[in-house]
């Protein structure tokens, strides 16, 4: 016991309540739940959707070979993969697709928004789609990531995160994440599985042994000392004494053990989500089982949900990359819809799939043909929380490279977000600088047609 009382005295503010797996990006617990304890929350409308699940398809997936082909292109611009029905008449999607095509009725699939940027941009596009502004790795005001909005403004119950994210973030996405005027008790907890050696039972699972917290009274009192010292240095960790307490509840919340322990799930179920993961992949798969944790995650209250799925920026071998990597998202993104619908969660629960970008349209007709990047068009799915089912917004041109109808700004795809949870977008923050910025900067229209 010393010397395990040693090692907390040694240990640094900002790490001890690190736990296998569940981390923040350069805060404490005890920081997030000090900053819940009284937000200024402004007058915010009613929200329509009370939870979100964002499905990050980083590298940008190929928008002409999944949710806007072009059949009747020449060869070299449409690809090897054909269109299909789905349930909704004058829709179609892609063949690899069968999942999602026969859940059309229940998600919009935007075409026309996009951020305009020079093609290729890794770095400017997840800030922009995951904040909403045309943020900057640097150089710009660091806005904040929707679901840092949400944990300010409609923090989620005191014993659950509100904002979290799953599994490895790619390097571009990861600095959307961390950092924003609002601070970062703010920021997502993060649930590692691979910090858990992939048992995501064990994510909660202090790395310290302890058998039972409540029993090391000195363990806590040697605690409780180092933060009083670390308060007289840093006034963030003022006042601590009551969120101490409800930290550790946290940590031992019932509700959030239940939600991240698998084990308990039916393995029928398990198996709707991981049908079509191939035994050997060349390709980066992501975990299926997060869409499955996220909607379990969801279901006991947790608003905000962020997950990368695979990584999708190719520039050959597309359609051997698309042939294992596109049945693996429809089988667990259109499970996913499901589960969430039959559990009468998908009315109030967003589900987003998108990535920075899209995929340039041309791509020869080599059987290793790749296509390079491209931020003139794209698409995002987008179901539930408001949004319209059977539903198509905007058009590109007959080989998908330009946007001909509807065409809207990121910005307003952030509104929209921001108005489906009840947030006012033009909500005022004070930043560290003392300078008053809204949350959407710019005034954009929302993308009316992709809403009830």
């Amino acid at each position: 016991m010393k010397n395990t009382c040693e090692s907390f005295r040694r240990l640094h503010r900002r790490n001890f309540l690190r736990v296998g797996g569940l981390g923040l990006c350069g805060v404490s617990l005890l920081d997030v739940l000090r900053a819940q304890g009284s937000p200024p929350v402004p007058k915010q409308s009613k929200p329509r959707a009370r939870h979100m699940i964002c499905v990050w398809l980083g590298g940008g997936p190929p928008h002409t070979d999944m949710f806007d082909m072009k059949p009747n292109a020449p060869a070299e611009y449409r690809g090897e993969f054909k269109p299909i029905k789905t349930n909704v008449s004058g829709i179609e999607i892609c063949e690899l697709m069968p999942g999602l095509a026969r859940l059309a009725n229940r998600y919009t699939i935007l075409r026309s928004v996009t951020t305009m940027n020079k093609p290729g941009d890794h770095a400017r596009a997840p800030f922009y789609w995951l904040t909403g502004n045309p943020r900057l790795p640097s150089g710009t005001e660091e806005y904040p990531m929707i679901g840092s909005g949400v944990a300010k403004f409609r923090p989620g119950p005191v014993d659950l995160p509100t904002f979290t994210t799953l599994g490895m973030i790619d390097v571009h996405t990861i600095n959307a994440i961390a950092p924003s005027f609002l601070g970062p008790a703010f920021s997502p907890l993060i649930f590692d599985p691979v910090a858990a050696k992939d048992d995501i039972s064990k994510m909660l699972t202090p790395q310290i042994e302890l058998p039972a917290l409540d029993q090391h009274t000195e363990l806590l009192k040697v605690l409780d000392q180092g933060l009083r010292q670390s308060a007289k240095l840093d006034p963030l960790v003022e006042g601590l004494d009551q969120f101490q307490k409800t930290a550790f509840n946290m940590l031992r919340s019932p509700k959030l053990r239940a939600a991240m322990d698998l084990s308990k799930e039916d393995p029928k179920k398990v198996e709707r989500y991981t049908r079509n993961v191939p035994a050997r992949t060349r390709y980066p798969s992501g975990n299926v089982k997060h869409f499955l944790l996220a909607r379990r995650l969801v279901e006991a209250g947790v608003p905000i949900v962020h997950f990368n799925f695979g990584y999708w920026d190719w520039h050959g071998e597309n359609f051997i990359a698309g042939r294992q990597q596109i049945p693996m998202l429809d089988a667990a993104l259109s499970t996913l819809i499901e589960d969430l619908h039959e559990r009468g969660l998908l009315e109030s629960t967003i589900v987003l799939a998108l990535g920075e970008m899209g995929r340039a349209p041309k791509c020869g007709t080599d059987k290793k043909a790749g296509r390079d990047h491209w931020d003139y068009a794209q698409f995002v799915l987008a179901a539930g929380g408001g949004f319209r089912g059977g539903n198509v917004v905007g058009a590109t041109d007959k080989v998908g490279a330009q946007v001909t109808d509807k065409f809207y700004k990121v910005e307003s795809f952030g509104r929209t977000l921001y108005h489906l949870l009840g947030i006012n977008p033009d909500t005022v923050v004070t930043t560290p600088a003392n300078r008053p910025v809204k949350l959407i900067a710019e005034e954009a229209p929302l993308i009316k047609e992709a809403i009830l």
